[in-house]
């Protein structure tokens, strides 16, 4: 990759991110980036402002747009930012949720301890077959049910 292209491609991020509410072009320039530290730099900003609700409308959809896209990064750093900046999040689509509960416990953890997204049966599901890692950040969270505590916990299963 030539220097010049990476500059460019760094700066026109760097702009998009100033101005805030990203767009159906933002996303198109997020998805053909090629360095994966300014992909998990846009995914942090973006999903930042989500969270604290700053955006409407078009802006949204194109956030949710690059959620999409970030959750299925080849770098897992970058799924990892987008999973610490959303697991305060009060709405994300059910696939985005999933996906993120589901990926690879460095990435997933941070969710899995903190989101209030996840429901006892993504919990538990998690909870019987997941890492050891997993199983730790779903213990962590604030509040467990007793179906999923008793399964963390080895006790007998509670229907």
């Amino acid at each position: 990759m030539e220097s010049g292209n990476f500059s460019s491609s760094f700066l026109g991020l760097k702009q998009a991110l100033a101005m805030v509410a990203p767009t159906r072009e933002f996303v198109i320039q997020f998805a053909q980036e090629q360095s994966w530290t300014v992909r998990a730099k846009t995914v942090e900003r973006v999903a930042t402002l989500y969270v604290e609700g700053a955006f409407e409308d078009a802006s949204l959809q194109a956030a949710l747009d690059l959620f999409h896209l970030a959750i299925y990064d080849s770098e897992p750093l970058v799924r990892r930012v987008l999973a610490e900046s959303i697991k305060h999040a009060r709405a994300l689509p059910r696939d985005i949720v999933r996906t993120i509960a589901q990926d690879i416990p460095e990435v997933s953890a941070p969710f899995l301890a903190a989101s209030p997204l996840l429901g006892d049966d993504e919990l538990l599901s998690i909870a019987r077959g997941g890492a050891t890692v997993q199983r730790a950040a779903i213990a962590c969270r604030p509040s467990l049910s007793a179906r999923v505590a008793n399964v963390l916990f080895g006790r007998a299963a509670v229907a």
